[in-house]
């Protein structure tokens, strides 16, 4: 991850971008089923296991049962886990605009559209 401050607060508590990219879809879609947040992650459906594991032992977020069908497990952050995911955030943001800062709002704005095509295009392609 880097020597930014969320590559240093990840890597403190033992977590990687791929537990970051988890937290950072719970904290802005809220609960879902796991199935649901692997794709929403863009995380191979077989690694999210291990990767909520060793979240749900960070205490950042639990895992409860569908009752209506046993086979889903439902997925969202603790209390603790949305302080955590507040922390990483705004960690996120501060290495962003040290990145950023050799641009000026003009072009950070066309940059961001930018991007925000190419995730759109990629979403659009997913089957």
């Amino acid at each position: 991850m880097g020597t930014t401050a969320l590559g240093a607060l990840m890597d403190a508590e033992g977590l990687t971008r791929h537990h970051f990219t988890i937290i950072s879809a719970l904290e802005e879609s809220g609960a879902m089923y796991q199935n649901d947040l692997a794709d929403r992650a863009n995380i191979n459906r077989g690694h999210m296991v291990a990767y909520l594991d060793r979240l749900e032992a960070h205490g950042t977020l639990q895992r409860t049962v569908d009752p209506a069908d046993r086979r889903r497990r439902l997925i969202e952050l603790t209390a603790e886990g949305r302080r955590f995911a507040d922390r990483a955030v705004e960690a996120a943001r501060e290495g962003e605009e040290k990145i950023y800062s050799v641009l000026d709002a003009a072009q950070r704005d066309q940059l961001r559209g930018l991007l925000q095509l190419v995730v759109a295009s990629e979403e659009e392609a997913r089957p």
